[in-house]
Order: C-alpha cells, then sequence, then structure tokens
C-alpha cells in the first residue's frame, strides 16, 4: 500500500481549488446581461407615462411617474401565456422592474408584484401594483421580467 504525504495532498486540493476559482471567475467575467433595445422604455422625467409591455409570456399594462431621482410604477391588466386568468396554469406570478443604462446594462433589479403562491390572485381585481422605487444613478430605461411557478396540481 503506497502512502500519500499530507503535504502532497493538500497542495493537490489547493490546485483544485485554485483551477475551481480561477474557471468560475473567467466564466462569470464574460456574463454582463444587456437588454435588447425593443424590450426597453425609456426613462422620461414627467407625470403618468404609460403603455403596453409584453415579453415572453407576460402581457401587462404600465404607468410611470419620473420626479429627480424617485418613480413610481404601476401596473395593470396583467396577462400569463395569453390568459386573463393565470391560476389555472401558475401557482404564483413575481413581476419585477429593471433599470438599464444607455447600452441596455442591468444596473439593478427590484421586485414590485407577487400574486403570492396559491392565494387565487390570479382574478383581475387582484393583479393590480403601484410601488414607489428609488432609481439607480445612471437609468436610462427600464423594462419588466417576470418568474412563474407552474401549477402542481396539489392543493
Amino acid at each position: 500500500m503506497k502512502e500519500y504525504t499530507t503535504v502532497s495532498f493538500i497542495r493537490s486540493g489547493l490546485l483544485y481549488m485554485l483551477v475551481l476559482t480561477c474557471l468560475g471567475v473567467l466564466g462569470c467575467a464574460g456574463v454582463v446581461s444587456s437588454i435588447s433595445p425593443e424590450r426597453r422604455i425609456s426613462l422620461i422625467e414627467a407625470e403618468n407615462n404609460q403603455g403596453n409591455f409584453s415579453y415572453g409570456s407576460l402581457t401587462l399594462q404600465y404607468n410611470y411617474s419620473l420626479t429627480g431621482g424617485n418613480m413610481v410604477v404601476g401596473g395593470s391588466s396583467m396577462m400569463l401565456a395569453g390568459k386573463a386568468t393565470y391560476s389555472d396554469r401558475f401557482d404564483s406570478l413575481d413581476i419585477y422592474v429593471v433599470f438599464l443604462d444607455a447600452a441596455g446594462t442591468v444596473l439593478q433589479r427590484k421586485f414590485i408584484y407577487s400574486s403570492g403562491y396559491k392565494t387565487g390572485a390570479g382574478r383581475v381585481s387582484d393583479r393590480a401594483f403601484q410601488k414607489t422605487l428609488e432609481v439607480p444613478a445612471g437609468s436610462e430605461a427600464i423594462t419588466f421580467t417576470y418568474s412563474e411557478v407552474e401549477r402542481s396540481g396539489r392543493d
């Protein structure tokens, strides 16, 4: 039976960790989130900017007011996968506003709406939100993103 010295075992472990760390850093260094121009909503300092937003299976009517470094953002008439009542397909829906710089690079993502988990908030009357947010420095545009949990079939 061959004996291994503790020093060589430690060196091998350290080398292994160093290689994994370098690969992780190099892999993450190239990941810069940039949003395509057609998904960007330009920020205009004014009252009652509004429109319709659609991306993936999410569609919503939004409005925002921008004053200085603060924004009041609201939304309603949300549809997911083309359905006005999405609780028959999804257990929950979370919506985020994403702040972008002039190049479309993500500066910050902020949570703005949650249906809750299996709350029945898919009803039209429950699907509205309004939040006051601080706008990150350098923000030129916003977009919306979402995450949903597909219906599990269990109550």
